[in-house]
């Protein structure tokens, strides 16, 4: 015995898990994962602020054919909150971003990365405080378990890597980094009415670009050349910068930063796997571990609601 499906029912429900905030939060995280491998890699090669720039250049150009109607419809709204643009382009591009690959300059990705996790609780810490967000005790216990999984991930298992890491100045750059993190996700729920994300992106982008031209100017700002700089750049600035962000504003704006902060704990589980997959690294102990913890944390601290929620409009 067979059993009919609607030919529309496969269509609608792919089209409802592209639109699922959650969707979207776990792949900008993977987007993100490889940026501060590409980062350490990249030291040396290009100033930070340049590299930041040509990024977020790059990423601008991919922007606006998709924004670019939305941005002039929108134009009035957004000159009227230029504040608020100004505030997403310096927590969001210009400063987060900019100290992020000075600190790699020095420091190296576990550092980073182990400072990194400080950003979630600070979101998370700031919705409850500033906006009330209802937070259950699950949602705080989801949390601690994801940050186990996450650390368990970034030290391979072994709890003596934190008492033998060494915080150098490479590391204090990534502390304005975290502050402006957690500034820009809980700027996003502060989104007036009528600006949707893609415009909003886009415009904050410019304004980025423009705050860091003087400086840029001054350093005498070089092009950049040569197969893995152009290779590197293109991966930062189309997928880990235009794409990425566009899925975790959209996500942000619509389920709350304190949702979204866990989704930073996938970071290091998505490290593992591309290891597993690209370089044929075996799977350990620790890794299986430090994942399943991480994944038991999302749900743990998931909503009260449908876990797959629709996005109702388009941003």
């Amino acid at each position: 015995m067979s059993i009919a499906i609607e030919p529309t029912t496969q269509p609608l429900a792919l089209r409802g898990l592209l639109r699922s905030p959650q969707v979207g939060l776990a792949a900008a995280t993977l987007l993100w994962s490889g940026n501060f491998v590409v980062g350490r890699a990249l030291r040396g090669q290009m100033d930070p602020l340049e590299l930041n720039f040509w990024r977020w250049l790059l990423a601008l150009a991919v922007l606006l054919p998709f924004t670019a109607a939305g941005l002039v419809a929108q134009w009035p709204l957004l000159r009227r909150h230029v504040g608020f643009v100004l505030l997403l382009a310096l927590s969001g591009v210009a400063i987060p971003h900019t100290c992020i690959y000075t600190a790699l300059q020095t420091t190296s990705a576990l550092n980073a990365l182990l400072l990194l996790n400080l950003a979630p609780l600070l979101i998370a810490l700031g919705a409850r405080l500033w906006f009330g967000a209802p937070m259950h005790r699950s949602y705080w216990f989801g949390m601690v378990l994801s940050i186990a999984g996450a650390l368990t991930l970034l030290v391979r298992g072994r709890p003596e890597v934190v008492l033998s890491l060494n915080l150098g100045r490479g590391d204090l750059w990534m502390l304005p980094a975290v502050l402006a993190v957690a500034a820009q996700a809980l700027l996003l729920k502060r989104t007036p009415p009528g600006i949707t994300q893609g415009p909003l992106l886009s415009a904050s982008v410019v304004a980025a670009l423009l705050l860091m031209m003087p400086l840029l100017w001054q350093a005498n700002l070089s092009v950049p050349s040569g197969g893995q700089m152009l290779a590197s750049l293109a991966y930062i600035g189309i997928f880990a910068s235009a794409l990425a962000f566009w899925l975790w504003n959209r996500a942000v704006a619509r389920v709350g930063p304190g949702r979204a902060a866990p989704y930073l704990y996938l970071m290091p589980l998505y490290g593992s796997l591309l290891s597993f997959v690209a370089l044929g690294e075996s799977v350990q102990g620790y890794q299986l571990a430090g994942g399943g913890l991480v994944l038991l944390g999302l749900w743990v601290a998931r909503p009260r609601s449908v876990l797959l929620t629709n996005l109702t409009t388009e941003t």
